[in-house]
């Protein structure tokens, strides 16, 4: 049996696994396509897997691992949405208080607890791509590019109801494999501007849908916004699920890159006896 948490932000939802022991080091891709199943499984986005990390932050600010595993077995770089999660299901379990440090493939993440919100400081992102079409069934759809530690490609639309009408998963199953986008592939977003507000619609690789929000998908909008249309920081990025994150950042390039929100607790529980135990057991039980 395992023990799990589920968790979501902007109903972006996740299987979280306390890991530290590293006793499902090499499972994490399996492990995840299993219990993300939907249907089959318990149901998510993605699996984040809690561990131990390879340094301390500092004697003050505690450090740990995040290892993030989209719902296909895809081990992605990081997950703004993920990373608030875990870092509030660490905050429960008394491992951390207002400030911790999580170790991610794509570079350490700052967290910080502040007036009700988790706060992200992320590393630097890429240089931004402007202007990339891609053409699909007869028209060429313009990208912006950048990678926030996970890559991230925009086409911004006239108009929220041109953004409603917009041809997510379609387009994003085709784009995100678009050669202008390897080796890694793309997660494909859709933005539209209203009244200083960003709306944002996702198609996310390893997931292979649309989703109801993105938290680097958010970050990558604004930045990509405000070197497009001159908007200042912070942004407010409003995503499928009606939940806003907001985006503080000092420039394309600045040292500033923070993704603020929420994180909400859904469910925890223990996997039934058979659930995964062809995964779980020993390699001394596989074999006796």
């Amino acid at each position: 049996m395992l023990h799990f948490t589920k968790m979501q932000a902007c109903g972006n939802d996740f299987v979280i696994v306390d890991d530290r022991a590293g006793k499902l080091a090499g499972l994490e891709s399996p492990l995840a396509a299993l219990l993300c199943r939907r249907h089959f499984g318990i149901g998510a986005d993605g699996m984040l897997v809690l561990r131990a990390a390879a340094r301390a932050a500092s004697d003050d600010v505690p450090a740990f691992g995040m290892v993030y595993v989209n719902a296909d077995g895809l081990v992605g770089e990081m997950c703004g949405n993920g990373a608030r999660c875990l870092a509030a299901f660490i905050r429960r379990a008394g491992l951390a208080r207002e400030h911790l440090v999580l170790d991610t493939a794509a570079g350490a993440v700052e967290v910080r607890f502040q007036d009700g919100e988790i706060v992200l400081d992320l590393p630097p992102p890429g240089a931004p791509r402007d202007d990339i079409a891609v053409h699909w069934r007869g028209r060429d759809w313009l990208f912006d590019a950048i990678d926030i530690g996970v890559p991230h490609a925009v086409s911004f639309v006239d108009s929220r109801a041109a953004l409603a009408a917009a041809p997510v998963t379609e387009l994003g199953r085709h784009a995100r494999h678009h050669a202008a986008f390897m080796p890694r592939g793309a997660n494909i977003n859709f933005v539209a501007l209203d009244q200083g507000r960003l709306y944002l619609r996702t198609y996310e690789r390893g997931v292979e849908e649309e989703t109801l929000g993105c938290g680097t998908g958010a970050t990558a909008a604004a930045l990509l916004a405000h070197r497009r249309f001159g908007l200042p920081s912070p942004l407010t990025v409003v995503t499928s699920s009606g939940e806003a994150l907001r985006i503080r950042f000092d420039g394309i390039a600045g040292k500033l890159l923070q993704l603020c929100g929420g994180a909400h607790f859904v469910a925890e529980g223990e996997t039934c006896p058979g659930f995964a135990d062809h995964l779980l057991r020993s390699p001394a039980e596989a074999t006796a």
